[in-house]
């Protein structure tokens, strides 16, 4: 048989001798919270008597145990449960999932966005060469008619000074006609 621990304690100012299988600081630490918690009560009703005291605490005590109790069977059910783990996994997979669609759709959406954008480049720069080349023919023509004209300047000039060499020509035939006379 295992040796008996004995202690005494101290609650609301009365000694208690305690005798368990547990040690001698458990012991002392449980009667060391139901003093704390008499005292508690105590302390919010000086008027109420030590058993009455004593009942609210051991109410509140129960109180306490069967919430931690209540909270340690859920905690045990969920734990030893395939089902609450294999739930788990497929929660965080449903939410990466959700995730990484929602990034795929913005990537295909900016995709089409740049694919629009080189398209809309493409037609620019098409227009652009087509420009060019139009521009540079009409450049091309512009010197073409700049020489016809300097030509046509030159030719001009060439039959004025024949035409005005013709008038002097004639004008003296003219005046050498005129003094015959």
């Amino acid at each position: 048989m295992t040796q008996k621990n004995k202690v005494t304690v101290k609650i609301m100012d009365r000694d208690y001798t305690l005798v368990s299988d547990d040690s001698r600081e458990h012991m002392q630490k449980v009667a060391n919270y139901v003093d704390d918690k008499m005292r508690e009560i105590f302390d919010g009703n000086k008027k109420l008597s030590t058993s009455m005291i004593g009942v609210l605490t051991a109410l509140n005590v129960a109180d306490e145990y069967h919430k931690i109790k209540s909270e340690k069977e859920e905690l045990e059910r969920r734990i030893n449960s395939p089902q609450y783990e294999l739930k788990s996994a497929r929660d965080e997979l449903d939410a990466v999932v959700t995730e990484f669609e929602r990034r795929s759709q913005a990537y295909e959406k900016m995709v089409k966005e740049f694919s629009k954008l080189i398209d809309s480049s493409s037609i620019y720069e098409t227009g652009v060469s087509q420009l060019r080349r139009r521009m540079e023919k009409l450049d091309y023509d512009l010197k073409q008619k700049e020489e016809n004209l300097k030509k046509s300047r030159d030719e001009v000039l060439e039959l004025e000074k024949e035409i005005s060499s013709t008038d002097m020509h004639v004008g003296m035939i003219d005046f050498e006609e005129e003094s015959d006379e």
